[in-house]
């Protein structure tokens, strides 16, 4: 399995960058810069999760950055489920 830093198929620089701006709005939102809806900005998360799954399992595209969207989208659904399972 040969292992790259940035991804060569098209889902898989998505989900790259998806996964990228994630990180970066809710910093911004921690920080307390930026008023967008938490929601709004899970869902660029999720979306870069899902697209790094296909970029892996069709495209075979392994690439640092998919993977660090894909813990991103896991991190996210955790967090989804937990505010499920206990709410407030």
């Amino acid at each position: 399995m040969k292992l790259t830093f940035s991804p060569k198929s098209t889902p898989g620089k998505w989900s790259a960058g998806l996964g990228i701006a994630f990180i970066i709005l809710i910093a911004a939102k921690i920080l307390g810069s930026l008023p967008l809806p938490t929601f709004s900005i899970a869902a660029l998360g999720l979306a870069g999760f899902v697209t790094g799954i296909v970029a892996i399992f069709k495209n075979r595209d392994r690439a640092i950055l998919i993977f660090l969207s894909l813990i991103v989208g896991l991190v996210i659904m955790l967090w989804i489920i937990a505010e499920f399972i206990f709410p407030h």
